[in-house]
């Protein structure tokens, strides 16, 4: 099969629809997961000892079930109890779920890392939980994190892929169906590849700078 110019530009505005698809997913799940994360690690270290089993059980379930059943299992099974959404919203909730289940560690390791004297200092300047949390060990805990939570925006962008198994018109999907009506998946494909790559390039360009401006916070 050789490369057919007129049909790689006659695809072209579908794949911008699914690239605009998976920027679209990326930024709604992330905010999801990077948010979630946060409430969850601040809930863990807040709880009880039985609150804390609980939820670290929950966050190994979102960890460990791999991300296509999860959203099999959103899209399929739960309209059989009646619980209807549609693929778009299913696909972002599930990603920012898992991931917020990532991202939770990611902040649970930084706040471990923070000194127990700045949280002494708190209690002698007579903080309020709630300032003590939102003025001193939230901003610590997102700069430490902040490399690691990169990470997994990058991981949350390529799984972003796997949406186009319950018909989200991400890139994937869209060269797929490109593909399907045409019988032709050299172009689709190569060019979905292509753009796939150059998406890499902000991740790439920001994760080294990341670690060097917040390795020694």
């Amino acid at each position: 099969m050789t490369w057919d110019w007129s049909y790689a530009l006659a695809i072209l505005p579908r794949l911008m629809v699914g690239i605009w698809c998976t920027i679209l997913v990326t930024l709604a799940s992330s905010a999801i997961a990077l948010t979630a994360g946060l409430l969850l690690s601040i809930l863990e270290s807040v709880s009880t000892t039985l609150g804390r089993a609980l939820l670290r059980f929950l966050l190994e379930v979102f960890r460990g079930v791999p991300i296509l059943v999860l959203l099999y299992f959103a899209f399929y099974v739960l309209p059989e109890v009646g619980l209807t959404f549609p693929a778009m919203p299913v696909g972002i909730g599930v990603l920012g779920t898992v991931y917020a289940a990532f991202c939770s560690e990611a902040y649970r390791g930084s706040l471990i890392t923070i000194p127990a004297e700045l949280r002494d200092a708190c209690l002698v300047l007579h903080l309020s939980p709630y300032t003590k949390w939102r003025r001193v060990l939230i901003p610590l805990m997102i700069k430490r994190a902040a490399p690691a939570l990169l990470n997994y925006v990058f991981a949350l962008f390529r799984a972003s892929a796997f949406l186009f198994a319950i018909g989200v018109p991400v890139l994937l999907g869209e060269a797929q169906v490109a593909g399907y009506e045409s019988f032709r998946y050299l172009e689709p494909f190569t060019l979905a590849g292509v753009f796939y790559m150059l998406m890499n390039l902000p991740f790439l360009y920001l994760l080294p700078r990341f670690k060097d401006k917040y390795s020694g916070i």
